[in-house]
């Protein structure tokens, strides 16, 4: 990014003028700068993969968090009201820049994240935001149809990942309790101040779907240890959780799947680009969740939550 365009796009808002930026290392999807003009410090963010329509439904979604003060980075607004900046093919938003780490992982960290999972849950109105998770099982049928064609295979993953779609077909369904999820809570999309939650961020995957995918996807990014999941760990998430919106027999019965599925779908994703272009973090990140994944297929459920 040059000095000159972002200067340019400055122009657009009133929030000063740019005195430097820094470009930050996290993110697949997006490049991120931290920029620091005259009236302070704010996330400038080139999206890459999203869609303009994409990009319109986070910021209705948004919106209608910052009714609830839901804490999160809000987009900031240009001075004709809108919020996205078209840079050539990609689009520019600038948020709150809001300071902090990301968390250890630990009983404190993972109650904050279960009751702050369980608030964005419990949107009542969430059926005007309706839209399809991007980790989907037609998706995962897709590329499975892509692997004869891949630019670089992986025979013993690609067998992996035919065999533990099929099996996840069986069990993952919609007779479950639908809302608005994050869909992607991770520790590096959560911005903390010691153990205390400050922001969950990055709601490019912001959708509709089953409830119990968002504790899946959470109980994977903060109650797994050394790739192993942590009882304990999992036991303050769900009792937590619990106490701001209480998981049904149904979605407690379906929760190891969906810790499976949910690993699964991050799978999917880090293998449609190692498919296009070898990258060596993402090939190890994708065995280390195909390894996580077989092992808790290897627990009953009774074991999971007993």
């Amino acid at each position: 990014m040059k000095f000159e365009n972002i200067k340019r796009i400055l122009e657009y808002y009133d929030i000063g003028d740019v005195i430097k930026y820094q470009k930050m290392l996290h993110g697949f999807a997006n490049r991120n700068y931290k920029l620091t003009t005259s009236k302070g410090s704010y996330l400038f963010r080139i999206n890459v993969q999203q869609d303009l329509s994409s990009i319109n439904y986070e910021m209705r979604v948004l919106r209608e968090l910052k009714q609830i003060d839901f804490p999160t980075a809000y987009p900031i607004i240009r001075r004709d009201g809108k919020y996205i900046t078209e840079l050539e093919v990609e689009n520019v938003i600038i948020y709150d820049f809001i300071e902090g780490e990301i968390p250890r992982i630990n009983a404190k960290t993972v109650k904050e994240i279960a009751t702050v999972s369980a608030r964005l849950n419990s949107l009542p109105n969430w059926k005007k935001f309706e839209k399809k998770n991007t980790i989907n099982l037609d998706d995962c049928f897709d590329l499975i149809k892509k692997f004869d064609s891949a630019k670089y295979k992986y025979p013993k993953i690609f067998e992996y990942f035919i065999e533990q779609t099929e099996f996840l077909e069986k069990y993952v369904q919609n007779s479950v309790p639908y809302g608005l999820i994050h869909a992607d809570i991770f520790p590096d999309n959560t911005i903390f101040n010691s153990d205390n939650l400050v922001a969950v961020v990055d709601f490019e995957d912001v959708c509709t779907d089953a409830l119990i995918f968002e504790v899946g996807m959470a109980i994977n990014g903060f109650c797994f240890i050394n790739n192993q999941l942590n009882d304990k760990l999992l036991k303050v998430f769900i009792s937590n959780y619990n106490e701001v919106r209480r998981l049904s027999k149904m979605e407690l019965e379906l929760l190891p799947i969906y810790i499976q599925w949910t690993a699964h779908g991050m799978v999917s994703w880090h293998l449609q680009r190692l498919m296009e272009c070898k990258h060596d973090s993402q090939l190890a990140r994708t065995i280390e969740l195909m390894e996580r994944v077989k092992g808790i297929r290897e627990i009953s459920k009774w074991e999971l939550l007993k």
